[in-house]
């Protein structure tokens, strides 16, 4: 595997994406000439698996992980709470 291009990203382009309720944060980028969609969910760690911290964030967490195969992703912190991004190009 190669490795990863890094690029600079500040938390603070995080920005809440619903009510007060909901606590799932999210941006916009622009990479190689495309807009992308960046959502970050917040999440738990439960009996030794990742889980949504609230019904959407875990109907989103559960749809990645049968879709990668994988019990849990990366996360960062945000303000103390553990989170998982995820980019989603714009529609056409």
């Amino acid at each position: 595997m190669d490795a990863p291009v890094c690029l600079p990203f500040p938390v603070e382009a995080l920005k809440p994406s619903g009510s007060a309720e909901d606590a799932r944060l999210s941006a916009t980028v622009r990479m190689l000439g495309c807009n992308f969609h960046v959502e970050a969910l917040p999440v738990l760690d439960a009996a030794d698996m990742q889980v949504g911290a609230d019904a959407v964030s875990e109907s989103r967490l559960t749809g990645l992980a049968l879709e990668f195969d994988a019990p849990g992703f990366e996360t960062i912190q945000v303000r103390g709470r553990d989170y998982v991004l995820f980019l989603t190009p714009f529609g056409r």
